[in-house]
């Protein structure tokens, strides 16, 4: 055998081996994944055999499950008599509000049916079962429910009472049959005073970034806030119903009072950033047909309240306990995302939290004393049809955060709607708004705007506004709020004016720089006082038409503003600019 053919037979013997080595591999792997398969199946098999059972007992926020169970496998509870409806649609019955829809109406968990000791306990159990099987209603029939403490829904949740047989929350004498009461706070004018935790209770939710279809319909509550309070920069929340709830002597305490530098122990001060109804949520909220302070029993008075002077050093007393009572009414009504530190005329790309879809607030009957009845911001905000009151001849005789005396230039932040964000509507209000008389003084707080959009404090810039067919006894403020385009302003009545600001107030230029404004219309209103439009930057298409005046008042230009057919005011010369 000669050297090639040597060669040839090792090559060839060599292949053989290499087949022969990797047909085994290959069986061997093949082995290999047909046991791993079956093991898998039979595991699951196995875990899908177990009881699948929900935990009983209060859950904490930051332990809650974030499982969220398939609506279509689980079972749903409809017992016979129980309301199942979706109640969104039946008295509003608009496709705006289909979202409404992912609420689990239908699926009813009567708390009668469920044991505890207390009714906290029987509720937390309703609230597990209905969660651990992909949410629905715990449904409190006609009655009252004496409550101890906070309570905390899950996602998918909803609280629901006996539907009431008044169901329009704007007329007087509404009062759901299920009602809420929460401890009331009993002040103790000495030592320390009563501790703060006996009292203020919250209706929660367990894990408020992220929990939707969720909410409370027809229930009167009695010492609580509803608080569904997400991260306004992480909330992916969603599905958010207020509904039918009447809302009575909520407060909180505020921090930083009493002072135990010069404050006795028991003193207190009601927080102003409090609120009723406070959400911030992802997308989609209604806070609709709700009653808010309409009986606040609780107020008590503080005889020897101390604060420190403007000047000097003497600490003042107030031997009149009515002085700086503790007030249930001396915060904001409604607010839905604007809970946060914000900066100025803020857009989608500085603050999207201020932009969120899905928000309106409808046909809620608010009184407040201090601060905004409905606070909201978003893109496409509706804040439809509300009432707002006030309480005419108010005094107040400390700063906002019942430490010092107040100055003259003070503001309690009397207003009726502060809103922000993009092609909103605010259309069909009826709002009343007072100033505080600064103690004792010829003073008034610097406040009393009906409808605001401002660039501070959560303001931003504007893209579209419709304020229409409202009536009040103050004014509507664009306040020097900078890239204005497409507003209307019309068919508004504001017939008094219980501040120095023109009627109608369209201001662009802010206090550090002159800007444009652009396609404002302002038509078709009656006002007993004046109007103001004024852009020193420039702009185009905005007009002045149609507006009658009681003959007192004027209107206030920039010269590229065009005005037409308006009666019943002083024309002033038009104001230069661009």
């Amino acid at each position: 055998m000669n050297k090639r053919s040597r060669t040839l037979g090792r090559t060839s013997l060599l292949r053989m081996r290499s087949r022969l080595f990797f047909h085994r591999l290959t069986r061997i792997l093949q082995s290999i994944c047909i046991a791993g398969f079956v093991f898998s199946l039979v595991v699951g098999i196995y875990y899908f055999s177990l009881p699948q059972s929900a935990p009983v007992g209060e859950v904490l926020p930051s332990v809650v499950a974030q499982s969220r169970p398939s609506a279509a496998t689980s079972n749903c509870p409809q017992p016979a008599g129980v309301p199942s409806d979706n109640p969104i649609q039946t008295d509003y019955s608009n496709p705006t509000y289909a979202w409404t829809d992912s609420i689990r109406w239908r699926c009813v968990y009567n708390i009668q049916d469920f044991s505890g000791a207390t009714v906290d306990a029987q509720f937390q159990k309703a609230r597990d079962a209905a969660a651990a099987n992909g949410g629905g209603v715990v449904y409190f029939p006609a009655g009252t429910y004496q409550f101890q403490d906070d309570l905390y829904l899950r996602d998918g949740v909803v609280i629901r009472g006996e539907t009431p047989a008044m169901r329009q929350a704007k007329s007087e004498g509404y009062a759901p049959l299920t009602k809420f009461v929460f401890p009331e706070y009993q002040p103790r004018l000495s030592g320390d005073g009563t501790p703060n935790q006996t009292a203020f209770k919250k209706i929660l939710t367990t894990s408020p970034n992220s929990d939707r279809n969720l909410g409370i319909v027809n229930i009167d509550v009695n010492r609580a806030a509803i608080y569904f309070l997400a991260d306004i920069e992480r909330a992916q929340n969603r599905n958010i119903v207020v509904f039918g709830v009447r809302s009575n002597n909520v407060a909180e305490p505020e921090a930083g009072v009493p002072d135990r530098s010069f404050q006795p122990g028991w003193l207190r001060y009601s927080d102003r950033f409090s609120a009723n109804i406070k959400i911030t949520a992802y997308e989609n909220v209604l806070v609709a047909n709700n009653r808010l302070n309409d009986a606040i029993t609780d107020n008590y008075e503080q005889p020897g309240y101390r604060i420190k002077p403007l000047r000097g050093e003497q600490i003042i007393t107030y031997d009149r306990g009515d002085r700086v009572p503790f007030n249930y009414a001396n915060h904001y009504g409604i607010v839905v995302n604007r809970s946060g530190k914000f900066g100025w005329a803020e857009t989608p790309q500085t603050q999207p939290g201020l932009f969120r879809q899905g928000i309106a607030i409808l046909d809620n009957w608010v009184y407040h004393e201090m601060r905004v009845a409905i606070h909201a911001a978003g893109q496409g905000l509706l804040i439809k049809d509300n009432q707002i009151r006030d309480r005419r001849n108010k005094q107040w005789w400390t700063d906002p955060t019942g430490l010092r005396e107040p100055r003259g230039a003070v503001t309690y932040e009397n207003r009726a709607i502060d809103w922000s964000g993009w092609d909103v509507r605010v259309e069909g209000n009826q709002y009343e708004v007072y100033r505080h008389q600064v103690m004792d003084t010829k003073y008034w707080s610097v406040d009393g705007e009906g409808i605001l959009i401002q660039e501070c404090c959560g303001g931003t810039s504007i893209q579209g506004a419709i304020v229409r067919q409202n009536q009040g006894n103050s004014y509507i403020g664009f306040y020097k709020t900078p890239v204005m385009d497409n507003v209307t302003i019309a068919d508004n009545q504001l017939r008094a004016n219980v501040t120095d600001t023109p009627l109608i107030y369209v201001n662009a230029d802010t206090n550090n720089h002159p800007s444009p404004m652009s396609n404002v219309i302002i038509e078709n209103n009656q006002i007993d006082d004046s109007i103001l439009a004024r852009a020193s930057a420039g702009g185009t298409g905005n007009r002045i038409r149609n507006n009658r005046g009681g003959g007192g008042g004027s209107i206030e230009y920039s010269c590229h503003v065009n005005l037409s057919a308006n009666t019943g005011f002083a024309l002033k010369p038009c104001l230069p600019g661009k």
